[in-house]
């Protein structure tokens, strides 16, 4: 279940989109496609504040790969860098449960 947590600083679009998740609500927000595992937290909101959970699951990415995502979402969308220690956090998830086998890809 997704939980909000106070320690992490989002700005900008991401705010603004955050907020509006926030207001939405998770289930309606959501689809509940994410892995519940330490760090999904994280993902629902640096991740789903802009993106679906499938846009976030259907990558397939190494840690590499997501890193570079990461770095090109800031340089090139207008994204908020996310530090430390969240942003460790976050490609811990990612390399662990969407990496380039997908062993958590949705089957729909």
């Amino acid at each position: 279940m997704w939980r909000p947590s106070v320690r992490r600083k989002v700005s900008g679009r991401g705010a603004a989109a955050l907020a509006a998740v926030l207001t939405l609500g998770a289930s309606a927000a959501t689809a509940d496609v994410l892995v519940e595992e330490d760090g999904v937290d994280l993902i629902y909101a640096y991740c789903t504040a802009c993106h679906s959970e499938m846009i976030v699951a259907q990558q397939g990415q190494t840690r590499e790969g997501w890193d570079k995502l990461l770095v090109w979402m800031v340089d090139e969308q207008g994204m908020a860098e996310i530090d430390e220690p969240d942003r460790t956090e976050v490609l811990d998830y990612l390399e662990a449960h969407y990496n380039t086998d997908r062993p958590n890809f949705p089957r729909r």
